[in-house]
């Protein structure tokens, strides 16, 4: 009897050793394809990751070679390059069934903004930023999905969120030729603080990337404007001439 115990205690502990080692080697594995998927689903887009290299001082994981595609209704390409994620993960809200992280940190090392005929901008067409419309558009059966998926899914909370944005290249596809713009957005470290879920920290991402488009895109075509000869000495052109001369870009 005894002698069967101790085999049985010897063949649970054997087991346990197996188990610790499969999830050290394999835990960045499961890590990197758990974001892969949930991220895909909740921005609706193509998303894929180099690798997962975990933090254990500070309880955390990096993630390297991040790049989320355009949305499916729109030509297959890439949205955003994010050579790197920093996360900072509070361990005992994971016992509360709430995913809180103390610090998410991103660099964006470019955007590939495309306004499409018909279609608008990508960066509006990810899930997040679409407005509800009452569910009139959605089937059950999605819904029913949509439903189980966020009931298995733990809420998600930022305490403090920092990201830089580097390039913006803008292709108006809508008229007749292609044109082609590419902002520097200069944004380093913006910080925003208790942040609730991927729904706001998308749209805080393409309202800042926005505003960068916006004010670059008037930047140049103020310096056409101050090219051509038409306006010299004039005091628009003198207006022109200062906004460009004084831009830090």
């Amino acid at each position: 009897m005894f002698k069967g115990l101790f085999q049985f205690i010897s063949g649970l502990i054997r087991l346990i050793f197996f188990l610790l080692i499969f999830i050290v080697i394999f835990h960045t594995w499961v890590i990197k394809q758990a974001i892969t998927l949930s991220l895909s689903h909740q921005l609706g887009a193509d998303v894929s990751i180099q690798s997962v290299k975990m933090d254990w001082k500070n309880t955390g994981f990096e993630i390297q070679g991040l790049e989320i595609g355009n949305p499916y209704a729109f030509p297959r390409g890439t949205l955003a390059d994010v050579p790197l994620v920093i996360v900072s993960v509070d361990i005992p809200s994971l016992t509360k069934g709430v995913l809180r992280l103390k610090t998410l940190g991103f660099d964006l090392r470019e955007l590939q903004v495309m306004n499409a005929a018909q279609k608008g901008l990508n960066l509006l067409a990810l899930k997040p930023m679409q407005k509800s419309d009452g569910g009139q558009s959605s089937s059950a059966s999605r819904e029913a999905v949509q439903a189980q998926i966020k009931k298995y899914t733990p809420e998600l909370l930022v305490d403090e969120l920092i990201f830089s944005i580097g390039d913006i290249t803008y292709l108006d596809m809508s008229g007749p030729s292609l044109k082609q713009n590419k902002f520097r957005a200069g944004i380093r470290g913006a910080t925003y603080y208790n942040i609730r879920g991927t729904d706001d920290i998308t749209a805080i991402v393409v309202t800042e990337a926005l505003k960068k488009i916006g004010l670059g895109y008037l930047q140049t075509q103020f310096k056409s404007y101050a090219s051509s000869g038409a306006q010299k000495g004039g005091f628009l052109g003198k207006v022109v001439g200062a906004l460009v001369g004084g831009s830090s870009e």
